[in-house]
């Protein structure tokens, strides 16, 4: 179920060839797919482009066809932007099984990668490459955690994280995901 508030705040502009083999723009406004995740302090997840398989031509690529899923298929890659809520604005007596109903609706594969035992930790078989637009987040990792401000790039391999924003408002950040090797190797 898309949430065009949290889409219609970020704005794709597409380009593409026309009949006559002109440059042309295809579409310019909202991306389709969003999700909030209301029980996580309304994390917003807006998805802007996806790649099913390795391109064959720059004209490949699309509009996801489902809810949003956390990693593209073998050989896929997808773009999203996502703003943080700060920590303190998630809800406190959330009850774990209306958030994982939401997590398996907003995002169905998210907890085949998440740690249950540390709230917001997940590994995936990705390389994520993530630009800090605007806000302060917290990158936490197995043995320490980096502050990452505007204009910092993060390079993310694989490894068990989390996000956290600890400051009084949002963060948004740029990621693009690149599925590594296949399920049976992720």
């Amino acid at each position: 179920m898309a949430d065009t508030n949290a889409a219609s705040e970020v704005r794709r502009v597409v380009t593409g060839i026309d009949s006559e083999g002109k440059s042309t723009f295809v579409s310019d406004g909202p991306p389709p797919r969003s999700v909030t995740l209301e029980l996580a302090g309304r994390l917003k997840q807006t998805d802007v482009w996806h790649l099913g398989s390795p391109p064959k031509s720059p004209a490949d690529g699309g509009d996801l066809d489902r809810n949003s899923n956390l990693v593209p298929p073998p050989g896929g890659v997808h773009w999203r932007v996502v703003e943080f809520p700060p920590d303190a604005t998630a809800p406190s007596d959330v009850d774990i099984n209306d958030l994982i109903a939401e997590l398996n609706e907003k995002i169905p594969d998210f907890l085949a990668h998440a740690d249950l035992s540390r709230l917001g930790m997940h590994k995936t078989p990705t390389i994520d490459f993530g630009v800090v637009l605007s806000g302060d987040i917290w990158l936490e990792l197995d043995d320490s955690e980096v502050h990452l401000k505007p204009g910092d790039c993060v390079v993310q391999r694989g490894t068990m994280h989390a996000w956290r924003n600890r400051s009084d408002r949002p963060c948004v950040v740029s990621f693009v995901l690149i599925q590594a090797g296949s399920k049976e190797n992720g």
